[in-house]
This record gives structure tokens, sequence and C-alpha cells, in this order.
């Protein structure tokens, strides 16, 4: 099978998030990798709505979402995936939360889905940037990558919100820096899997997998967690600076491994066995048919006919 790398489109029609996709298919082409686009805006994509038919049918029935899945994550090494996305509200628009939340049904259809033998890489457009108004922009993005990807690079892009803006002499700097991802990712869909390397930029407390900053504190100091990939450290201050010593076990297994998945099952499986039967109590019947029954529901004029 031919090599070729995939840009997801997330945002407007020839929007910014697509220029800049744009830039780094070409830097892909110039490398003699072949790309295709997919935009996410020409699609049906609806949000899930728990009715389990995925768990039934391997693939959810109401929408193209398996279908952008099978392009864009699953399979060999011979495709990548090179995402973009604008950030509306502090984090990436609901488009693409909506594909990634449809992943759950795959984690136990399809046999080492968490081997990691595609390559990935992000781009997050947004309008503002100061004060960490796109603070969730490349981690959201790598909600979805860090499934069943190996991230190569990344680039979060600001100030840039009006249509045509990406390609305004300001912005030059980012086309130039998003056909570098391209190019970047054409080297590593070359490589074995097992010696693709992420090459973007880094900080001195970014998670050694998602490569980003957005972390939980988990239990107290020193304890944190990249929210994103569930990799636990320990922070210090070393001469005025931030330091984290990350656990070796976490970054072999982050939160999407196979590893950290049959813990989560196992756990989920756990808490059924208490909450199932207690579901069927009687009285938790009794009260789920009054809450049921409860409130008055509104909506709009046209939905009364």
């Amino acid at each position: 099978m031919a090599k070729k790398i995939i840009g997801l489109s997330c945002g407007r029609k020839n929007g910014n998030g697509e220029s800049f996709l744009k830039s780094a298919l070409m830097g892909v082409e110039s490398e003699g990798i072949a790309t295709e686009i997919i935009r996410l805006h020409d699609l049906k994509i609806i949000p899930c709505n728990a009715c389990h038919a995925c768990q039934k049918t391997g693939k959810c029935p109401k929408d193209d979402s398996d279908w952008v899945l099978e392009k864009t994550l699953l399979g060999g090494p011979d495709v990548g995936v090179i995402v973009a996305a604008p950030v509306y509200h502090v984090r990436p628009n609901a488009l693409l939360y909506t594909v990634a939340e449809k992943t759950n049904h795959l984690f136990r259809r399809i046999p080492d889905v968490f081997a990691r033998r595609r390559v990935g890489a992000a781009i997050s457009v947004g309008g503002s940037g100061y004060e960490g108004w796109t603070a969730y922009g490349l981690p959201s993005i790598n909600l979805f990558l860090q499934h069943f990807t190996q991230l190569v690079d990344q680039i979060q892009v600001n100030h840039c919100a009006d249509m045509g803006a990406a390609l305004t002499p300001d912005n030059q700097w980012a086309i130039d820096r998003c056909r570098k991802l391209g190019i970047n990712m054409a080297k590593a869909i070359k490589m074995p899997p097992e010696k693709v390397k992420y090459v973007g930029e880094d900080s001195p407390i970014s998670c050694p997998v998602c490569h980003c900053n957005v972390m939980y504190f988990d239990k107290d100091y020193p304890h944190i967690m990249c929210a994103t990939c569930e990799v636990h450290g320990e922070l210090s201050i070393v001469a005025g600076k931030y330091k984290i010593k990350w656990n070796r076990d976490d970054i072999k297994n982050p939160r999407f491994s196979q590893e950290k998945e049959d813990y989560h099952a196992q756990w989920v499986g756990r808490h059924r066995t208490e909450e199932t039967p207690q579901v069927a109590m009687p009285e938790t019947r009794a009260k789920i048919k009054e809450y049921s029954a409860w409130g008055k529901y509104i909506v709009p004029e046209r939905l009364k006919k």
C-alpha cells in the first residue's frame, strides 16, 4: 500500500485552520508522500446519545463518524493524520469532540488497537490566545490523536481569527511552521513505527507523551498528572524553575494504552457489580419513575406543531 497522510479539517471551509492544514500537506507532498483531506463539515456528524448500537454492529449507524475513524486513526503505518481544529471557546469546536467521543466501541473490537502504528500531528488555531484562551486546543486534539497514533509534531497558532488571516504577512511564520510540520510527518511515515520520535517544541513541564502542559494536581504536592495522558509525576522547583520527575511506567503505558484500557474496563466492571443490583431495587425503580415524570420541558415554537 502506498503511504499517504490524511488531513482532518475540523473548521470552516477554506478557513484559517484549513489553510494551515493545506500548508502542512504541501510540505508532505514535497517529500513525495500523497495526501487527502477530510472536511468534517462536509459529513454527517451527530452527538453520541449512548444508544449502544455500535456495541452490537461494530459501527455507529447514525452518521459518518466511523468512516472518519477508519480513515484517520485505524490500520497500519502506511497512513498518517494531521488534525487541524479551531478553538472557539478555550477548546476546539464540537465537531472534533463528537468524532472523538465515538472511539470507545473500537477498544475491544480491533486487536492491537493501541499499538500506535500510525503517525499523527496537531494544528490548533485560535483568535486570541492571551491568558490561556486557547489552553485546551492542543490537549483536546491529543485526546483524539493519542488513542491510536504516535505524535510527531504540533503547533498552536494564536491571534488568527478573521477569514483569510492565516495568509496575511503576520502569520507567514505559522504557514512556514505548518509546512515544516508536514515535512516532519512525511519523514516520520517513512520510518519504522518504533523509530518515530516527537520533533516539535517542548516546555520544561511538557508531558512526555502528548507534549502539552495542562496538568492535574493529583492528590497533593508534589504529585501531578497530565490531564490528557494520565502520566504521573512529582513536581519540584530547581533553581527557581519547575521540574517534573515523570513516572517511566506511565510513559510506556499512558491513558490510551492496552494496559490502562484493560484496567479501566475492569474498574467499570467491578463498579457495575455494585451499581446494577442497586438500580434494580424497588425503591430505586420507584425513584426513577418519579424523576422521569417530573419537570416542565420547553421547546421552540416550531417544535410544538
